[in-house]
């Protein structure tokens, strides 16, 4: 990555990502070699890593939830909802994510001083009864909006409405195709520091008569 960018400086591209990035300019200051490189990589881990995750987990989960499955068959358009709970449901995220209180606050019982850092948990949140009853449930008409998933404000995902893009085309083709789906066997998890990293899921498919 570190001679990628060199080469885009020396040889810049028109309608090229990592040109424009070498070329951003805030207040008179230039991204870095390391903050370039470190930008990419998440861009490059975003684009694809969580995208295969989610359509793993979506996958998953109508298997394992045969009611949502047949659901899914008899009213397509429900694959939108499908995204929004799995990524409600199924966050591939395990860590959480790092901020800084601009105040002092007090969060049931727990005196957090301005300045500190606090980890937001984004699953627990995700989870929370009070915002989401039956949180556990994997539910189809819900109908609930999983846009926190992508973080907010300046932190949102600049991909989020790509991955649902991907995500629904993934899910509705996989059923148009194989309308029959069941496990044949346990999906495999692998160590990973921060995402829930799915390595295999075995499944069983019978496709279509058309």
């Amino acid at each position: 990555m570190s001679d990628t960018i060199e080469e885009r400086r020396r040889k810049p591209l028109d309608n090229d990502v990592l040109t424009l990035l070498i070329q951003a300019e805030e207040q008179g200051d230039r991204p870095s070699k390391d903050e370039l490189v470190a930008l990419i990589a998440a861009v490059l881990m975003g684009g694809t890593e969580t995208t295969v995750h989610l359509v793993c987990f979506a996958t998953y989960n109508l298997i394992r939830s045969p009611g949502a499955l047949a659901a899914v068959r008899r009213e397509p358009e429900l694959v939108r909802n499908v995204i929004e709970e799995t990524l409600r449901h199924d966050d591939v995220g395990k860590l959480g994510i790092p901020r800084r209180a601009l105040e002092d606050v007090d969060v049931q019982g727990a005196r957090i001083k301005k300045g500190q850092m606090v980890m937001a948990m984004l699953s627990s949140a995700l989870r929370a009864e009070a915002v989401y009853p039956r949180a556990s449930a994997f539910d189809l008409r819900r109908g609930a909006d999983a846009g926190i998933a992508f973080g907010g404000g300046a932190h949102y995902c600049i991909g989020a409405s790509l991955a649902r893009l991907e995500g629904r085309i993934a899910i509705d083709t996989l059923l148009s195709r194989f309308p029959e789906m069941e496990l044949a066997g346990p999906a495999i998890f692998a160590s990973h520091p921060p995402t829930r990293k799915m390595t295999s899921l075995p499944v069983r498919l019978r496709a279509s008569a058309g």
